[in-house]
């Protein structure tokens, strides 16, 4: 690849032409590091502490320097437009599709159920039923990156198994595939009651809707 270079009206920027197409349609201005993440051609630049800037057009390359002169540069240039070219790689990332918004809550709804269906293997060891359907799990959050928000409780203030199914909970919900960071906070407000039990638990320990056995 030969790589030519034209002079521009500011002494900072210069022009390089690799003979190829870059960009082809449109152009793109990138002025630092975290713009350039969209293309890859530009990480490479970037990576030089000298480039303040880079800009790229159907078939040129412009690069503005923040320091140092261009003797010194310049091969440094020409070595990283080369080995992108020849890497293969795109010069601009095609932009990752973004969900709508009823399907990334969708897909929240179905990351809450299969958090709460693992966690109904979490058995209180005082009434042998899972914590789900005895509605001491109050709440389940999904956030993005994988982060599960879950707030819960136990029959009693001072169970002696609060710690057992504080860990269980927290252990059962990491297990959940994309799940990377699980938060289990405990409180007593509400205060729990036979109420809160799902009908099958309700059923299970022949309580009625009255509340009593």
């Amino acid at each position: 690849m030969f790589i030519m270079t034209e002079a521009t009206a500011d002494p900072a920027r210069l022009k390089f032409l690799p003979g190829c197409e870059v960009l082809g349609d449109g152009t793109l201005d990138l002025r630092d590091k975290t713009q350039a993440a969209a293309s890859p051609l530009a990480q490479r630049l970037f990576a030089m502490p000298e480039v303040a800037g880079v800009f790229l057009g159907k078939d040129f390359v412009i690069v503005t320097k923040g320091s140092g002169d261009w003797q010194h540069l310049k091969p440094a240039i020409f070595g990283a437009i080369m080995e992108h070219f020849r890497s293969g790689a795109p010069v601009v990332c095609a932009p990752t599709p973004s969900l709508p918004r009823g399907a990334e809550e969708n897909g929240k709804a179905e990351a809450v159920d299969r958090v709460r269906e693992a966690l109904r293997q979490v058995i209180d060891p005082e009434l042998g039923y899972n914590v789900v359907d005895l509605g001491l799990v109050y709440d389940v959050v999904v956030e993005n990156g994988g982060t599960v928000r879950i707030i819960m409780t136990t029959t009693t203030p001072g169970c002696p198994a609060t710690n057992y199914l504080k860990r269980g909970v927290g252990e059962a919900a990491s297990a959940v595939p994309g799940v990377e960071f699980v938060d289990v906070t405990l409180t007593y407000e509400p205060r729990w009651a036979p109420e809160m039990m799902s009908p099958q638990a309700k059923a299970h320990f022949g309580i009625t809707d009255g509340g009593s056995r």
